[in-house]
């Protein structure tokens, strides 16, 4: 993935001018930064749901804009919200963004490393912040596009699942994938020689 001179406007800010990146496989990028620096609208450019003012964003060579329903069959996208339904169920919510994500079910197999199958039939109005954010991390159980867009995906996740996220980054690097997401808490416990740690303060 290249960010190749990229320019992000967002109302009458710029955000970004002249910006040039490269994304590896095989990495892990935390982006950092002061509130209101960028960070979500660059991820959310990245996933090509915002357009840049100019500049392009490169997927193997080729501009994403040009084949872009391939490069979304690449992509995890989640948001700093947990993009639930809080009428639905858990296990219907699971169901749902299963089937725009392309993931298989995760309880289908049986696997539930962030424990929220005794959720399931709960709505999701009725769950705790936390456990929210657990039903939205549970698609990465299954998992297996190669470009992860995280938007401070351990926000109101405790310790003990924390453990559960890092180990999946840790695998997904481990297999090759890129991992790009933002964070205030640059912890140590990713693989330090394939994490790089990108503060957009100093970018600007």
């Amino acid at each position: 993935m290249k960010l190749d001179n990229l320019e992000i406007v967002k109302g009458f800010n710029r955000l970004f001018s002249k910006f040039n990146y490269i994304f590896n496989f095989g990495k892990l990028y935390i982006l950092t930064g002061s509130n209101g620096i960028g960070k979500t609208t660059l991820l959310r450019c990245i996933c090509g749901f915002l357009r840049p003012e100019s500049g392009s964003l490169l997927w193997n060579n080729i501009t994403i804009n040009i084949e872009y329903n391939e490069y979304a069959k690449n992509i995890f996208y989640l948001g700093h919200l947990d993009s639930l339904s809080p009428n639905l169920s858990v296990w219907d919510n699971i169901n749902h963004l299963s089937i725009l994500q392309d993931i298989p079910n995760p309880f289908i197999e049986g696997i539930d490393l962030f424990q929220i199958f005794h959720l399931k039939d709960l709505h999701v109005y009725q769950l705790s912040a936390g456990q929210k954010r657990r039903v939205a991390l549970s698609l990465l159980n299954l998992n297996k596009k190669s470009l992860w867009v995280l938007d401070e995906p351990l926000s109101s996740v405790d310790k003990r699942y924390e453990k559960v996220f890092i180990k999946l980054i840790n695998d997904h690097i481990d297999n090759n994938g890129i991992v790009i997401m933002s964070s205030h808490d640059t912890v140590h416990h990713y693989k330090k020689a394939s994490t790089q740690i990108i503060n957009l303060d100093v970018i600007k």
